[in-house]
């Protein structure tokens, strides 16, 4: 916890302070995100008022070569957690080596930043599926130029989970490939395989596929999971969703875009061999008070579950504001 603390007091008092390396200056951005939302459980008439998310990091460049990454939640989901924390060395132009703590890159919608979630509550994947896959490790990153570029990561983790830097036999591996730029048709393939805790040879493979066009935007992702448990009895589950939006550019001081937004997601045993645990359809809509989407939000969603595992599988509405800086 003093760590903590003494981190997010470095990260506050971080603009006030140049820093000097070999003679020149240089001073680091200041970012972060701030979610809140209130909920109304529409199945046991209850509400709540929640703090999702406060981040505050900071990034920056020591020179040509080397910069930095650092972040802190001081709200996820009530608790203080150490993110991002990582150096990466740039040698050559498109090729990036990074030593330290982040997302593994497995799954476009899990390594959104909570502004970018489109949504108020994370799909099925990023909460239940992919939940916990931020680890301290390597990675190398490659990136093609072109008209149809292919981003390439490797990585190798200690599988422990978040700020946890224990002794391992043999680390946990990672593999991400993207291709096709922001705008058009893009796919990507992800897998990861290794240990964690109470899943011994795991395995996960995932496979998504997007597309946009002008201010529609379209997603859809799979991603399975394999492993066996304490007893060796081998266990495996998946999940799906598909979503998308379309902004709506309004010509108003206050409001910029209102973006309609849609999701249908599913998980369990084996979601196209009949055993889907939870599925439900989210829709809402989106206003945002900032040109740059994802900024400054208002955001209504209706969520309707068609079938529920879990107590907290309610059918949900929800108001959120979302703040970016």
């Amino acid at each position: 916890m003093k760590f903590k603390t003494l981190l997010f007091a470095v990260i506050l008092f971080l603009p006030s302070v140049s820093y000097s390396q070999e003679g020149s200056e240089y001073l680091p951005d200041i970012d972060g995100v701030l979610k809140t939302k209130a909920e109304y459980d529409l199945d046991n008439m209850m509400l709540r008022f929640e703090v999702r998310n406060a981040r505050f990091g900071a990034r920056g460049r020591i020179n040509r070569y080397f910069s930095y990454r650092a972040e802190l939640d001081l709200s996820d989901e009530g608790r203080i957690k150490m993110l991002d924390a990582y150096v990466r060395f740039e040698p050559v132009s498109r090729l990036s080596f990074f030593m330290g703590q982040r997302k593994i890159p497995f799954s476009t919608d899990y390594i959104r930043n909570p502004a970018e979630n489109i949504f108020a509550n994370r799909s099925f994947l990023a909460k239940y599926i992919n939940d916990g896959m931020r680890d301290i490790g390597f990675y190398v990153n490659y990136r093609t130029a072109g008209a149809f570029p292919v981003d390439m990561t490797l990585g190798a983790v200690n599988g422990t989970g978040n700020n946890n830097p224990q002794w391992i036999e043999k680390p946990n591996l990672a593999a991400r490939v993207t291709a096709g730029r922001d705008d058009g048709f893009r796919i990507a393939g992800n897998a990861y395989m290794g240990e964690a805790i109470n899943k011994i040879h795991l395995r996960m493979y995932g496979a998504e596929a997007r597309y946009t066009a002008g201010n529609l935007f379209l997603e859809t992702e799979y991603v399975y999971r394999g492993w066996s448990d304490t007893s060796s009895v081998r266990r495996h589950d998946d999940g799906w969703y598909i979503h998308g939006y379309y902004n709506f550019e309004v010509k108003n001081e206050m409001l910029r875009l209102i973006s309609p937004t849609a999701r249908y997601d599913k998980m369990g045993g084996s979601i196209f061999g009949g055993n889907t645990e939870a599925d439900r359809l989210t829709l809402g809509v989106n206003f945002g008070f900032e040109p740059k989407q994802f900024t400054a939000e208002i955001r209504v969603n209706y969520e309707n579950y068609f079938r529920k595992s879990l107590p907290i599988h309610t059918d949900k509405l929800t108001l959120e504001f979302i703040a970016k800086f």
